[in-house]
């Protein structure tokens, strides 16, 4: 698993090495001390000593502050090093978080809209901020102490049965049985932690969904009901984090068990062995019980490698599920193919949302738009309206049929080009944080002063810009444009869109804010201003689209008519009981 995002550590290869020769070095420093303490203790070293009673005879004191000389030297050696290899790891596993974060946002820009349904908002935010965090964390914890315990572990492994081979033996019990308890920990534990990262999905859309519908909680009188509803998963995401973490808690003192019985049980047999002679040097003894107790401590770091492993292992499966799930959309990026006229062909258009879906969405669409005109779009609610630009725009592709601008396919373009050359004023308005000029640079960042005050006046939002914001242009918007009212918010995103110079321009219910008299302005500045534009109106207000060259009525994703104003009223009952309704209610 972790191979699959081993690519995104190559930038930091570099930092990467040196870490790990650092920490091989430090390994290979420490475990000569041991080895140096060997001769010093030993017959012959720095210290002579009665065999039989094992009292000191002689010390040579310049041997022993030399080889202890050289000891302390390692020793500080070692902890620089250290320090080196500790501050180079903490580097390179925020560079390999950062290039995992970057690759998934990545992908998801690159989602169709079927991707994004697939995966809610709430669990995108979730992979891309905490699990890629919990990855970073056991990447940057486990780093140091994968590389040094193996090697550690394989090195005392040898040096223990070099020095003393009966004792070692007491290894052959104990580290089959270290592995099996192991395991069985890591077992029970991985399931739980991928429910954790469920629940946390779960907060987070909670949480995510209280505060984008503040307005309505407290017009309704519901905060205790939303409170209730984030304490239901607070204590689920509680009670799993508490079992989860619980079962790997069992680790430590299952070590620290195995670690005092064996040290115990060394120093018994060891004790036995030597009154038989069958060790022979209690130098042996001594350097023998200090590789044992670099084992144990190898043995420990192994197992916290294995159940950070454990930990992250989840949050690898969800960040790879992501990064790995390629857009249903195929872009044709290599195209040189451009939008020049902006004419529009459905011929037998069919698309569901889901393939396993029984039935169509739209049904057999034959439309066909010419350039420059107004067209517009009509339909009682759940008639895919919206659907219908959806599909002109590939944020879906369609099942049956063929959708074609300027005589192509529109798959014969590329997305961006679609893009540029397609701008939508959406049915929901969406602002985002920063100045009124900022929100507006986002149809086009190289527009002038001049071009943005004239797509402004288009839109019929340069007077309140002026008049009634503070700054001007220059207004800081609240995030999501709540500092502004619906009215404007449509206005200004109808301005952003206008700006953006495009060849076909949809406003999907752009105009359901407004009063008829700005209503009534702005269709007449679009007819006016924007001749070279083809225009699409989709709205369920008569008067939007009234005045349109040619009006598509659409019932259950069907197209039941299409013509001018007057022939609908002769011809389709829907239409025709739409204005009568909106006619008798004041909106016509």
């Amino acid at each position: 698993m972790f191979k699959k995002l081993f690519k995104y550590i190559k930038p930091y290869k570099g930092r990467l090495i040196i870490a790990v020769l650092c920490v091989v070095i430090e390994s290979i420093l420490e475990m000569m001390i041991p080895f140096l303490m060997n001769f010093i203790i030993q017959n012959g070293g720095g210290i002579t000593y009665n065999e039989s009673t094992l009292e000191i005879i002689s010390v040579n004191y310049e041997y022993v502050l030399t080889m202890g000389g050289i000891m302390i030297g390692f020793a500080l050696i070692a902890f620089i090093i250290g320090i080196v290899g500790a501050k180079l790891s903490s580097i390179v596993g925020r560079g390999f978080a950062a290039e995992i974060r970057k690759a998934e946002f990545k992908k998801i820009q690159e989602f169709s809209f079927n991707n994004l349904d697939d995966f809610r908002a709430s669990s995108l935010i979730t992979r891309m901020t905490n699990d890629i965090t919990i990855i970073q964390d056991s990447f940057c914890a486990s780093f140091r102490p994968a590389l040094r315990a193996p090697f550690q572990l394989i090195v005392t492994i040898i040096l223990a049965f070099i020095i003393a081979p009966y004792l070692a033996s007491v290894f052959l019990v104990i580290l089959p049985i270290l592995g099996i308890l192991l395991f069985i920990i890591l077992r029970k534990a991985a399931p739980k932690f991928r429910t954790l990262q469920k629940i946390v999905d779960r907060l987070n859309r909670t949480t995510q969904e209280s505060i984008i519908a503040i307005r309505t909680i407290k017009a309704y009188v519901k905060e205790d009901y939303e409170e209730l509803k984030f304490k239901e998963v607070n204590d689920d995401l509680i009670k799993t984090a508490s079992s989860a973490f619980g079962t790997i808690s069992v680790n430590m003192p299952v070590m620290q068990l195995m670690t005092y019985t064996t040290m115990v049980s060394l120093l018994y047999f060891g004790a036995v062995l030597f009154t038989k002679d069958l060790i022979d040097d209690i130098a042996n003894i001594s350097t023998f019980l200090t590789y044992i107790t670099l084992l144990l401590a190898s043995m420990q770091m192994l197992s916290n490698v294995f159940l950070m492993f454990n930990r992250s292992s989840a949050s690898m499966r969800r960040v790879i599920e992501v990064i790995e799930t390629n857009s249903e959309i195929v872009d044709n990026s290599s195209s040189k193919e451009s939008i020049e006229s902006g004419n529009i062909e459905f011929k037998g258009v069919c698309f569901k949302y889901k393939k396993d879906a029984k039935e169509y969405v739209l049904n057999d669409i034959d439309m066909n738009i010419k350039h420059g005109q107004v067209v517009g779009i009509v339909g009682q609610t759940g008639s895919a309206k919206t659907t219908l630009i959806n599909v002109l725009e590939r944020f879906y592709d369609i099942n049956e049929g063929q959708i074609l601008i300027d005589g192509k396919d529109i798959k014969e373009y590329s997305l961006e080009e679609i893009h540029n050359k397609i701008s939508i004023s959406f049915q929901g308005p969406l602002l985002f944080s920063g100045t009124v000029l900022d929100n507006l640079r986002w149809g086009n960042k190289d527009a002038s002063m001049e071009e943005i005050e004239k797509a402004c006046k288009i839109a019929c939002c340069y007077d309140f810009i002026m008049n009634q914001l503070p700054n001007g242009f220059d207004t800081e918007i609240g995030q999501s444009g709540t500092n502004v009212s619906g009215g404007q918010r449509q206005r200004l995103c109808l301005a952003r869109a206008i700006l953006k110079n495009p060849k076909i321009l949809i406003l999907d219910d752009s105009f359901s804010a407004l009063d008829r008299i700005t209503e009534k302005k702005i269709k007449e500045n679009i007819k006016n201003e924007l001749k070279d534009m083809t225009k699409i109106i989709i709205s369920q207000k008569i008067s939007a689209i009234k005045d349109a060259d040619v009006i598509y009525v659409l019932n259950e994703g069907k197209i039941n008519h299409f013509g001018d104003h007057d022939e609908l009223m002769k011809v389709d009952d829907i239409y025709r009981n739409i204005y009568s309704i909106q006619s008798e209610g004041g909106l016509e």
